[in-house]
């Protein structure tokens, strides 16, 4: 093994130390995975493209009632997330087009999870219940990503500084796509992938009501200063 690569490998990984799950359990995986990668042709954007394809994957197990294959390859596509951003700092190919395609294979790969869980579980189960929860889980995954967006652009900065300072104080953060991911893969492998998609819905609606309304109320200090 090429400690100096593997070195550099992990100086340049985004090490998020409220990201528990991203950070502790992902990152290991992903940075052998860009230790295997690094000396070969292959770019952060193919990478990005490869993971959109597991997502059809994804949505397919879950749409035929696999749920456990679903799940597994839930969280491959959780750890195979971050090695693109890995390969593109350590070879220095960042790049906005690479942010977008990342992006949107992400929000792309939280559509077809929810929408694959909500065919899969009302035609194997006839529950009722499966598309409120899919519907609730990607209204969450959407309206966080969305948000975000919305007052970065607006604004020019970034919505997490509002929460930085409660997430401190909690030791962890909600934002964590680790976290949402590994939620899904558990209660996939357990058969219930919809309550799944509800908890990652919930928790994704809470955290950026609390996030929008922290930044609210600085944006309104700030104005009466």
């Amino acid at each position: 093994m090429n400690w100096e690569k593997w070195r550099l490998i992990r100086e340049k990984t985004e090490h998020h130390k409220r990201w528990l799950v991203s950070t502790h359990l992902n990152r290991p995986f992903s940075n052998m995975i860009t230790y295997l990668l690094l000396d070969t042709n292959v770019t952060p954007n193919q990478i990005s493209v490869f993971t959109s394809l597991i997502s059809f994957l994804i949505f397919l197990s879950y749409a035929y009632g696999d749920f456990v294959l679903g799940g597994l390859l839930t969280q491959i596509v959780s750890i195979i997330d971050g090695v693109d951003g890995e390969i593109a700092r350590v070879k220095n190919m960042c790049s906005r087009l690479g942010e977008v395609l990342d992006s949107v294979f992400d929000r792309l790969a939280e559509v077809l999870i929810c929408v694959g869980i909500g065919l899969g579980v009302s035609a194997t189960r006839g529950a009722s219940y499966a598309w409120p929860c899919s519907i609730i889980g990607l209204i969450g995954f959407l309206a966080d990503s969305y948000v975000a967006e919305l007052v970065k652009a607006r604004t020019k900065l970034p919505l997490y500084e509002a929460i930085k300072g409660l997430e401190e104080r909690l030791g962890f953060s909600l934002s964590d796509r680790g976290l949402k991911m590994l939620i899904i893969c558990v209660l996939s492998i357990f058969g219930f992938p919809e309550f799944g998609i509800l908890i990652v819905g919930l928790i994704s609606l809470l955290y950026v009501s609390v996030k929008f309304s922290l930044w609210v109320k600085c944006s309104r200090e700030v104005m009466n200063l």
